[in-house]
């Protein structure tokens, strides 16, 4: 046992070194404080944690802008601080070296404004597929592939003050990639040892459910309408709410609420 705790001890005081040249300086950091209202949920230990957590991203992710955008130190520091809020409660700064969470991708690719995406649509002939029908050009805010980076405008995703209707759309795409750490991409991301799969199927179809109900009959949805689209884009919604607007998502949808702090190991009830 005191081996182990030596060797711990080692990892930590590498691990420590090496961050002192890669930490997140401390005047972007402080501007970071006053300029993102998701930090104040956050004690002084935690900030200090979330700090030496974004740094890590930051030496192993990578942040490209496209269509002119200035990715500034600034910008980088937003984005991987973004990024360790989210699995905050699932690495540990000082241990998980791997960042296990994040190994399905490498890149963050940053629009200045919405983008256009041209998706092409296919006739039907018995439930198949049987050529192309047209070509639509879509306006995204984000989007995700399973073998690739996320990718956000960040005219929508800096930081700006809490609204009900949560609107987080890095963390939106990083709930996607989440999801398909099992290997796809069903609103089901791979669950704690300790959790209860029973529970998380009924608390998500329970409120996927409600929310397509609601939409039918034209009635104003809890959350963003869009979380009806499908499971997959009903866990990816709520997790915008869960770190945004989490007295909204908990009275609405409470079972999923409990869920994603199990989930996330983090616990707004008073945020």
């Amino acid at each position: 046992m005191e081996k182990i705790n030596r060797v711990g001890r080692l990892k930590r005081c590498l691990l420590q070194r090496s961050l002192r040249k890669r930490k997140i300086a401390a005047h972007i950091w402080l501007r970071l404080e006053k300029q993102m209202p998701l930090l104040s949920r956050y004690n002084k230990h935690g900030k200090q944690q979330l700090r030496i957590l974004a740094s890590r991203i930051l030496a192993k992710k990578y942040f490209t802008g496209v269509q002119g955008m200035q990715i500034t130190p600034l910008v980088e520091a937003t984005l991987a601080t973004q990024i360790a809020i989210t699995v905050f409660g699932l690495q540990d700064p000082l241990q998980d070296r791997a960042l296990s969470w994040l190994d399905n991708w490498h890149e963050v690719v940053v629009y200045p404004t919405p983008f256009i995406r041209s998706h092409c649509s296919s006739i039907q002939m018995g439930g198949s597929p049987v050529g192309i029908d047209s070509m639509h050009d879509l306006i995204e805010e984000g989007e995700t592939f399973y073998q690739g980076p996320l990718v956000i405008n960040w005219q929508a995703d800096e930081p700006h003050e809490l609204t009900k209707q949560a609107n987080q759309v890095l963390i939106h795409e990083l709930a996607h990639k989440l999801d398909m750490l099992d290997g796809s991409s069903n609103g089901h991301p791979p669950l704690h040892a300790e959790m209860n799969e029973e529970k998380w199927f009924k608390a998500f179809k329970d409120a996927f459910e409600h929310i397509n109900r609601q939409v039918n009959k034209g009635c104003k949805a809890p959350v963003n309408a869009y979380a009806a689209t499908n499971p997959a884009e009903f866990f990816a919604v709520v997790s915008e709410y869960f770190f945004e607007s989490p007295n909204v998502l908990r009275h609405a949808y409470p079972d999923v609420f409990e869920q994603l702090c199990l989930f996330y190991r983090q616990d707004f009830s008073h945020g």
